[in-house]
């Protein structure tokens, strides 16, 4: 997929701003000028949520009552325009209507992002580390979604039942059958993904000929099943996938805290590559990558050398100040002036 052009209405600092883009865009301004936004608005449109720490409806330039992205794009010589808007709630349309199959919607439309904002795998919260694998692991597998749902669905359940001064332990039981069926599931889909990343991410770390060298490491307790007993006794929840951990490692060593800034960014970038390859297996070629704040941190021969190992996507867009480096790439200047002081 190819988007050509998108508007911004009320979004962020954009009071109403159009860009037209190319396959290889660089994206240009002060900061607080709106770039960041920008990559943002994209990401809600093919995500449905913000990578920003807050909800999208943040996004509504202050003392405004909606925001809403529209984007024309380019797919196997078909064009398709999307709009997301946002007032009380989230509405999304294409050229036919609203789109109300989500996943399927989804699914059509990866999208690989770095952000500073943008934490996911090497995020403190294992609950961002999760949603990570589980984007890649639901463009492998759409039932993994529908699997996730049901899972949330019935933890719910049972954390309610087990707040209850008299337990019901015939219908806890009832729950933990489910819900073990489903975690097996999805822990074994998270597997799977984690050990196909670990591959690219070996042989990217090899043909980089970096001195570091990472990948991941996933932990479960699906297979203890005495933890079900335990949960009736801390009248908590213990179990099952929603308690999967990921880790990066060096070798044997677990490194949840990085020696440098590149070195944690060179990680991050690197794992992402990996899924766009992990991606690309999977058939998924209309991938777009947004990468924010791309130079920051990372010497010339590092940029470029990281650079390439996204140049397989369908379209690509980075942010910076001034584009130095990369001069063949498309140049959008963002001038929007932000009252708010807020990029």
């Amino acid at each position: 997929m190819f988007t050509e052009r998108v508007r911004l209405l009320n979004f962020r600092n954009h009071a109403d701003s159009i860009y037209d883009f190319e396959k290889l865009n660089y994206l240009e301004g002060d900061n607080g000028a709106g770039k960041t936004s920008v990559l943002e608005s994209l990401f809600i449109l093919f995500n449905l949520k913000s990578f920003r720490p807050q909800t999208s409806k943040k996004a509504k330039k202050f003392n405004t009552d909606f925001f809403q992205v529209s984007a024309k794009c380019i797919s196997d010589n078909s064009n398709y325009t999307y709009h997301y808007r946002y007032d009380k709630t989230a509405e999304l349309k294409d050229d036919s209507g609203k789109i109300t199959d989500k996943a399927d919607y989804l699914s059509l439309h990866p999208c690989i992002c770095y952000s500073p904002e943008f934490k996911q795998i090497v995020s403190d919260d294992q609950d961002d580390r999760r949603r990570f694998i589980d984007r890649l692991s639901f463009h492998i597998d759409k039932g993994h979604f529908d699997r996730l749902t049901d899972l949330r669905r019935l933890n719910v359940m049972k954390v309610l039942e087990l707040k209850k001064n008299r337990l019901n332990d015939a219908y806890i039981d009832s729950l933990n059958e489910k819900i073990v069926e489903l975690s097996d599931k999805i822990s074994g889909t998270r597997e799977c993904t984690t050990g196909q990343l670990n591959s690219h991410m070996v042989q990217i770390y090899s043909d980089l000929g970096f001195k570091d060298s990472f990948k991941l490491s996933f932990m479960t307790n699906v297979p203890d099943r005495s933890i079900l007993e335990k949960e009736k006794e801390d009248r908590r929840l213990l179990f099952g996938s929603s308690r999967d951990r990921f880790y990066s490692v060096s070798g044997d060593r677990v490194y949840d805290r990085f020696s440098s800034f590149g070195q944690k960014k060179s990680f991050v970038l690197i794992t992402l590559a990996s899924g766009l390859k992990l991606l690309e297996n999977s058939h998924k070629n209309d991938i777009i990558t947004l990468l924010d704040d791309f130079e920051a941190g990372l010497d010339e021969n590092r940029t470029e050398r990281l650079f390439q190992l996204f140049e397989n996507s369908a379209q690509i867009f980075i942010t910076g100040v001034k584009n130095y480096r990369f001069r063949d790439l498309h140049t959008i200047k963002i001038q929007v002036k932000d009252e708010e002081g807020i990029e």
